[in-house]
This record gives structure tokens, C-alpha cells and sequence, in this order.
């Protein structure tokens, strides 16, 4: 693992992804310069795509406390996740509401965070290691 990047800002793009067996996450975490630092993927268990991109917010800012950044910019190409947490969308649904909670809670723990909404193209590593993850295989680079 690469040491703080001087606790400045930190971008983490983040996917989910589903099949018909399982959902996947993928992220990819950048220093505000751009370079990477940090790639990985999970497989989870079988569940809604919003549910998958919720999934993906919880790896991305797990894995963004390890850097402790100052600022943080989480960027992914799911408008419903991200404008739920940024405060524009409303969370209607049960499980949906329960994943935007403890999203918020993780969310909590860095001094300021921002939500952006990409296009899928712009997220594409994040998008390819989601959609390996729900295929079952698991990807990891640490620099």
C-alpha cells in the first residue's frame, strides 16, 4: 500500500455490477494527480443493482480510510446512489433506506466528502472490475 498521499484529496471510483448467480464491486482509488493507488473487487451475494452500487460505495469509502484523506470525491456512474447521497433524491425503498443510512455513517468519518456522477465510460475500471467480481474472480494491485 502506497503511504498517504500527504492526506490531500482522494478520488475513489466505484461500480456494481449483477449476474444471475452474484453481485460484484469494483473500485479504483486515485490521488487528486490522477495516479492509482489502489484497485480491488469483491464478489457478494445476489441482489438488485441499486443495491450493488450501494455495495460499491461501502468498499469505496472503506478502502478511502486508509489514506485518511482531507478531501474526498467518490465518483460513480449511478445517478440514483449518488444524488440519494448527495440529498436530492429521496430513499423509498426499505432496503435501499438502510444501505443510504450506513453509507451516511461510513460517509461521516471524512472530513468532506462529494459525490459526482460520471459517464459509464469514465468509470471504466471500476465498471470492468465490478463485472469480474459478479463473474466470480477476484482482481488486486497495491502499490
Amino acid at each position: 500500500m502506497l503511504t498517504n498521499p500527504s492526506r490531500g484529496n482522494l478520488i475513489v471510483y466505484a461500480d456494481g455490477s449483477i449476474s444471475t448467480q452474484r453481485a460484484g464491486v469494483g473500485i479504483a482509488v486515485c490521488s487528486a494527480e490522477g495516479h492509482i493507488l489502489h484497485v480491488g473487487n469483491q464478489s457478494l451475494p445476489h441482489m438488485t443493482s441499486n443495491e450493488a452500487e450501494y455495495a460499491a460505495l461501502y468498499f469505496a469509502l472503506q478502502e478511502a480510510q486508509r489514506w485518511q484523506p482531507l478531501q474526498l470525491e467518490i465518483r460513480m456512474d449511478n445517478e440514483v446512489v449518488v444524488n440519494q447521497m448527495a440529498g436530492h433524491f429521496a430513499v423509498n425503498s426499505p432496503r435501499l433506506k438502510r444501505m443510504h443510512q450506513h453509507a451516511c455513517k461510513l460517509a461521516r468519518q471524512f472530513a468532506q466528502i462529494r459525490y459526482c456522477q460520471i459517464p459509464r465510460d469514465l468509470n471504466a475500471i471500476a465498471d470492468a472490475l465490478a463485472s469480474e467480481a459478479s463473474a466470480g474472480r477476484k482482481w488486486k494491485m497495491v502499490r
